[in-house]
């Protein structure tokens, strides 16, 4: 008798994991989550707030990227975005799907998590 009540508890645990699986897959794909989209940010257009939301960028980059596009101009390729204090190879290479310096700024980059 336990054993059939445990075989039956392993089943709808089974079941249940493979529903909310499938839900979460479905929601994905219709674009309810946006687990690995993410639009890619201008950064000669974008506010500090929009720059922030960047994966590795926080306020205070942002903040310096602004400044130094008001001072300076607009970036005129990603790459430049390493003349602005704080950002390096590494950084850049962590944004870079992220960033674009078009006027194409609402595209969309697929990004691997």
């Amino acid at each position: 008798m336990v054993k059939s009540i445990f075989t039956v508890s392993c089943l709808l645990l089974i079941f249940g994991i493979t529903a909310v699986q499938s839900n979460f897959v479905r929601a994905e794909a219709t674009g309810l989550v946006s687990g690995r989209e993410m639009s890619v940010v201008n950064v000669n257009v974008a506010s500090v707030s929009e720059m922030s939301a960047i994966p590795g960028l926080g306020e205070k980059k942002s903040q310096a990227i602004v400044q130094f596009r008001e001072k300076h101009g607009p970036f005129v390729k990603v790459e430049d975005l390493k003349k602005v204090d704080g950002i390096g190879d590494k950084l850049l290479g962590k944004i870079r799907p992220y960033v674009t310096v078009k006027s194409d700024g609402a595209a969309k980059a697929q990004v691997k998590q």
